[in-house]
């Protein structure tokens, strides 16, 4: 209910109560949600620690998660190359293996080429990594590639691509303006009768990589702004929309009007080709694939940004050698499991740490059968998850808070609250 429901340990402790009285029993003879905690959690340390052999011929998928304060967490994930090259679907959850959860409070090239260097010595040296254009994780790798040549460094086509349409947009001024007028268009109808038809808030955090709802909703906005002005419109349209409001609030979007036709083409172009990649990896028939795919281009800025999206994907489907082995060419599945654990974590605010409750992590690639959370617990007992939370997760920005944001008492200054008695968490 936890991992495939989306809902929190406390309503499946819950629910699981009232099934029990559903079924005849008790509502008490349900689980508590501290039980079910321990148990994901539990089962989660047995898959990083357990659960997978070594193995020379398994796929790396590697990404950080960060939340708030400095500690951020290196996933990595595996997969068996065979097993990769077997599939007829992009991959999901219960393809991929949580080989390593690792927090630590600084990242480089050089901290990560020491963590995947151990992690090799327990689950053997990989056939390939695959992972975003991060510079400390891209540095490692090559850092790890010196001892291990015969490993394979993939990138993310998806952040591939968003680099190449970000570096295009943002030499552009009238982007940067688009989005300003967005967002002061935002702020103009958020409280009015149009709040429906206001832009969607821009991205903060890799912004270059949420442009399609940006580029969208100027068309579409423009589109209803033509159907406002021409009357094409339903009765209760014409009820709903008032003429000079729409010409008001929206006009100014006709300046952009030829700017959105060559932007949705570059952000469809992107799409197609993260697709492409996602359903083939990258093998020696993608690159062709591609090129069918994308055509030529509707413009001079499509044809340009088709002729470098084809020199990227070709250039990584040359590194998985002449023989054309099928390998991994999305790290989408470890982004979802990191959305998944910050869902978890309960870190949707962003003013939670990461906690021990990063294990859930690996916990939703199993298969929670009886007889491997029975496994589970019988080789992690509870004694064994509080040893390596509390070797490997620092007190976070719960204690910091509860000590530095006291509530003061009535005459007492700031020489006074410091001896405040900290209660005990």
């Amino acid at each position: 209910m936890v991992i495939q429901g989306a809902i929190s340990m406390r309503a499946a402790a819950r629910v699981s109560g009232l099934l029990c009285e559903f079924l005849g029993g008790h509502r008490l003879d349900g689980l508590s949600h501290t039980t079910v905690q321990n148990y994901l959690l539990r089962a989660g340390m047995h898959q990083i620690t357990y659960a997978t052999e070594s193995s020379n011929n398994r796929i790396w998928i590697m990404d950080h998660m960060i939340a708030a304060g400095s500690l951020k967490c290196l996933v990595v994930l595996g997969i068996d190359a065979d097993t990769f090259a077997t599939l007829d679907h992009p991959l999901q959850h219960h393809d991929v293996d949580v080989l390593s959860l690792i927090p630590t409070d600084v990242s480089n090239g050089t901290i990560v080429n020491q963590q995947l260097t151990e992690l090799a010595k327990r689950c053997g040296v990989p056939r390939a990594i695959l992972s975003d254009c991060g510079s400390d994780l891209k540095k490692g790798v090559e850092l790890f590639q010196q001892t291990n040549s015969q490993t394979i460094a993939l990138f993310d086509i998806v952040h591939l691509v968003c680099r190449l349409i970000g570096k295009r947009l943002g030499k552009q001024d009238r982007f940067s303006k688009y989005r300003q007028d967005s967002y002061a268009c935002a702020n103009k109808l958020r409280q009015s009768p149009l709040a429906h038809v206001k832009p969607p808030r821009p991205k903060t955090k890799a912004r270059y990589m949420n442009l399609a709802p940006e580029i969208r909703w100027g068309r579409r906005a423009l589109w209803l702004f033509d159907r406002v002005k021409s009357g094409d419109l339903t009765q209760r349209q014409r009820e709903r929309l008032d003429p000079q409001a729409i010409q008001d609030q929206l006009g100014w979007l006709e300046e952009y009007r030829s700017d959105l036709e060559v932007w949705s083409d570059l952000s469809a172009l992107g799409q197609e080709c993260c697709s492409v990649v996602r359903h083939c990896g990258y093998s020696k028939v993608t690159t062709q694939k591609l090129k069918e795919t994308l055509g030529t281009g509707n413009s001079a800025a499509a044809a340009e940004l088709i002729g470098e999206l084809i020199e990227v994907v070709d250039q990584q489907c040359l590194r998985c050698g002449e023989t054309g082995v099928r390998m991994p060419g999305s790290s989408e599945v470890i982004e979802s499991l990191i959305g998944k654990g910050k869902r978890l974590l309960g870190t949707s605010q962003n003013n939670n740490n990461l906690t021990g409750q990063i294990l859930s992590i690996a916990a939703s690639t199993v298969d929670l059968s009886v007889a491997t959370l029975r496994e589970s617990l019988d080789r992690c007992r509870i004694k064994d998850l509080r040893s390596w939370i509390k070797d490997n997760i620092a007190a976070g920005i719960h204690l910091a808070r509860s000590e530095d944001l006291q509530e003061p008492t009535s005459g007492t200054n700031a020489a006074q609250v410091k001896s405040v008695a900290i209660p005990n968490f």
